[in-house]
């Protein structure tokens, strides 16, 4: 019995000297067409975001036209109130006691809004003091 196992393990091993060239050429080709898919994703992306960056540049320049010209209008916030806080952790110096600040400042909040670039500027108009 045990003759007959160790002829019929003989006679089953395992080819194991190495890939064959086919085996190479296929597993390397599979491996140059995944990366070349991730190059043209990669390149499809950024060209994407080249051109958003450009349409929000372009997009910018119409409101600041716009924007400074004489004649625009700007809507009034009402109800907004302009404050300046300070962190109380970092200006708690050697354990004193760190007390709330805060500073109001005299100022309106308007609104721009471009209907060409279909944009809205928020901006602060400082009172005269």
């Amino acid at each position: 019995m045990v003759k007959i196992l160790k002829k019929l393990f003989n006679n089953l091993k395992l080819n194991n000297q190495g890939s064959t060239m086919v085996e190479v050429l296929v597993g390397f080709t599979i491996l140059v067409i995944v990366l070349v898919e991730c190059m043209v994703h990669i390149v499809g992306v950024s060209s994407e975001m080249v051109e958003k960056s450009v349409d929000m540049q372009n997009d910018r320049m119409t409101v600041n036209r716009e924007m400074y010209q004489k004649d625009a209008e700007y809507e009034i916030i009402d109800g907004a109130k302009t404050v300046l806080l300070l962190d109380e952790e970092k200006t708690n110096v050697a354990a004193n006691q760190a007390k709330p600040v805060q500073i109001v400042l005299s100022a309106d909040l308007k609104k721009f809004y471009s209907e060409k670039a279909g944009l809205s500027i928020y901006k602060l108009f400082f009172k005269d003091e």
